[in-house]
């Protein structure tokens, strides 16, 4: 009996720690971001983002169709990007597809 409470102690607090810590990270990481989120995010710098930004956008102005995650996904809002954490999911996932 003691060997139980003791396995359900440490079931119960290695839950609550996971609860806890997931907590933590869906609030440091909001669903629409800023570039500066996203850099963390990502674990990429912000100039990184912004050449990404660049590139894409000179690419896709040459190209009538595209798949929709070819390119990094972002809304303008004042003239500033913002990037939707789902959006950007998405685009990670289409790029480890296609492996670019």
């Amino acid at each position: 009996m003691g060997i139980s409470i003791v396995l359900a102690a440490f079931i119960l607090s290695d839950s609550f720690l996971n609860s806890a810590n997931n907590g933590i990270n869906k609030q440091s990481i909001p669903d629409l971001m800023t570039i500066n989120q996203l850099s963390e995010y990502l674990q990429i710098s912000e100039d990184s983002i912004e050449n990404i930004i660049t590139e894409d956008d000179f690419e896709r102005a040459k190209l009538s169709s595209y798949d929709t995650y070819k390119f990094i996904p972002y809304l303008k809002i004042n003239n500033k990007e913002r990037f939707i954490k789902s959006e950007i999911n998405e685009w990670l996932k289409y790029k480890n597809d296609q492996h670019e």
